[in-house]
């Protein structure tokens, strides 16, 4: 997708990513998404981009931006719990109530 086009004409229109999302009947943080690099939009999701930002038809299909798409942070092994440092320590006990 030719993010630079669609920021331009996004600019262009005076429209902020909210209305433009709004616009394409889609959700802010996902265009911020598509502009930034992070996720590719569907053809369909093309078109209207290109109806609401009154470019010619497979417009932003063309890829001119030379920055490559961000990459997906890889996700972070799960962490175990720390290990008692001592294990002949004693172990703490809850109290009872004493009636």
């Amino acid at each position: 997708m030719n993010r630079d086009l669609l920021k331009e004409q996004r600019d262009k229109k005076d429209l902020s990513n909210d209305e433009l999302a709004r616009r394409a009947g889609i959700k802010p943080g996902y265009l911020d998404n598509l502009i930034c690099g992070a996720d590719q939009p569907s053809p369909r999701l093309l078109h209207r981009l290109e109806r609401v930002l009154e470019l010619p038809e497979d417009a932003l299909k063309a890829t001119t931006t030379n920055e490559p798409p961000a990459k997906k942070e890889p996700k972070a092994e799960p962490v175990a719990p720390p290990k008692r440092q001592d294990p002949t320590a004693p172990k703490r006990v809850a109290r009872q109530a004493v009636a």
